[in-house]
């Protein structure tokens, strides 16, 4: 809660109210952060006429009506990264407890008895194991797997085979991995085309003697299959830390799953560590606060496109550099603009860049409130195209951003891994870290320009933070930015205007 407090929220604890209550307080509310037990559909959303956003502090966003939230312009975030390590272990530690009966032989000593008739348990060494999805949570498991000696097969609709095989994992289809596993572990999300993928069929192709572990979602197994499957002794054992309803229902199959001879069971604990919560509430408060200031999160379940981890700071430049443009172009009319992905940039899909840019670009344009989820529908509206290219990046750099719209052009790019740079500005070449307040000026290139600035800004008590000045070479113009403390009022601006030799005085103010 910290870092929301930081970043200027007001924060009203709803946990344990009623869900009337909470359609009361979501009138004035500009955000909402929610764990799995809270449904977020239509009718809650439309209670909140000011709702920008709406932050799953978890993976799964089952819970929440994304159609409805996209069509409402309402950016949906969840946090993918943040309980990654958790689950992972999670996953090992079910498996391990099941294979070696740790809670069976736990729960012996407590009633006083010293026996290990029937605990002997079966190594991980030397088995394979099957693990289907193999995304976050999966190529951990897929690493450690290789640690504990395990050969690893895996199945993806999604991934290449060169992925799989960096990971050191054979990427087969769905019956071969079935067919040869002894463990089977899932970590696929549930959607419409996993909803229910386990069944009877497919858990009767598991060899006899094999075991199940679901860390990841509930409603990927048939329960009635996975219970038929247990009691007949096909499968030795099965770990789960989900089901299907949470918490289930009395008299379930799930209640009857989870007191199975067989199973090892968890009530849905995967992300339940305290290093990953402090994780998951630090990126989704970050991540709320980056779309209540209009800026483009990390990790927007209904954005157009996820970026990937390594590319995000290029997103936060492209949003940059839509924000830089209508502060600096000299026609107030918007032309179609080109977004230019240079060099590393160019492989990866440039949907992330152009939403970033557009939201960047509409919030000086529009009065409407702009997101990731709606910029492509709002520029749509008003005219705007936008359109995406690759080339190779000729300044020096591993890869960049150049926009160019009418006779305006921008480039910039990342240094050091994460710190946004501006590298050019109608040709001429700079480096300037946008942030704050900046002054822009064209001018004649003769003396005495740069000290007349400062006079002016000295005057009006305006500190100069840094200052650059390139020159064309030809035509004997030069450009000026200037750094300063506090942006400069339109007095100011009007008496570097006046100043003989300027042509052009612009101020540039950024949100970060």
């Amino acid at each position: 809660m910290s870092v929301l407090r930081d970043g200027g929220a007001d924060i009203v604890d709803a946990v344990g109210r009623p869900r009337a209550a909470l359609l009361a307080l979501l009138e004035d509310a500009d955000a909402l952060i929610v764990r799995s037990e809270t449904r977020v559909d239509d009718e809650l959303l439309a209670a909140g006429p000011r709702l920008a956003v709406v932050g799953r502090a978890g993976v799964g966003v089952d819970a929440i009506d994304l159609g409805a939230a996209t069509k409402r312009g309402i950016v949906v975030l969840n946090t993918p990264g943040g309980n990654t390590l958790a689950a992972t272990e999670q996953t090992f530690a079910l498996m391990l407890n099941l294979v070696r009966h740790t809670t069976r032989a736990h729960q012996r000593l407590q009633r006083g008895e010293w026996s290990r008739r029937d605990l002997v348990g079966t190594e991980l060494a030397g088995k394979t194991i099957g693990i289907i999805g193999i995304g976050r949570v999966g190529s951990n498991v897929c690493t450690r797997a290789r640690a504990f000696g395990m050969h690893v097969l895996a199945y993806d609709p999604f991934v290449s085979q060169a992925r799989a095989e960096a990971l050191g994992a054979k990427l087969v289809d769905l019956e071969t991995l079935l067919r040869n596993a002894d463990f089977v572990s899932l970590h696929a999300p549930r959607t419409r085309q996993t909803q229910d993928m386990l069944g009877t069929r497919e858990l009767a192709l598991m060899k006899r003697g094999a075991r199940l572990i679901n860390c990841a979602r509930g409603g990927l197994v048939v329960e009635e299959a996975l219970f038929a499957a247990l009691d007949s002794g096909h499968l030795a054992g099965a770990a789960i830390d989900v089901v299907r309803d949470e918490p289930p229902p009395e008299g379930g199959t799930a209640r009857k799953l989870h007191a199975h001879p067989n199973v090892v069971a968890t009530p849905h604990l995967g992300g339940s560590t305290h290093e990953a919560l402090a994780r998951i509430a630090t990126d989704l408060a970050r991540d709320v606060l980056a779309v209540l200031g209009g800026r483009p999160p990390v990790a927007a379940v209904n954005a157009p496109v996820a970026p990937a981890d390594e590319v995000r700071p290029f997103v936060d430049l492209a949003y940059v550099l839509g924000s830089l443009y209508p502060q600096i172009a000299a026609r107030a009319t918007l032309p179609s603009f080109s977004l230019t992905l240079e060099g590393e940039l160019a492989k990866y899909p440039a949907e992330p860049f152009v939403a970033a840019f557009l939201v960047g670009l509409l919030q000086h344009m529009s009065d409407r409130r702009v997101t990731a989820v709606n910029a492509q529908e709002i520029a749509h509206e008003m005219g705007i195209a936008v359109e995406p290219l690759v080339a190779r990046c000729e300044r020096g750099f591993a890869a960049g951003l150049a926009l160019r719209g009418g006779e305006t052009s921008v480039a910039g790019t990342i240094v050091h891994g994460e710190q946004l740079r501006l590298v050019e500005i109608d040709g001429y070449e700079i480096d300037v870290e946008p942030r704050g307040a900046l002054i822009a000026t064209r001018h004649r290139d003769i003396p005495g320009i740069v000290g007349k600035v400062g006079t002016v800004l000295g005057a009006a008590g305006i500190n100069i933070s840094n200052m650059q000045v390139a020159r064309d070479g030809v035509d004997g113009i030069a450009i000026m930015v200037i750094g300063v403390g506090d942006a400069p009022g339109a007095e100011v601006l009007e008496q570097l205007r006046a100043l003989d030799g300027l042509e052009a005085v612009r101020c540039i103010v950024f949100d970060r």
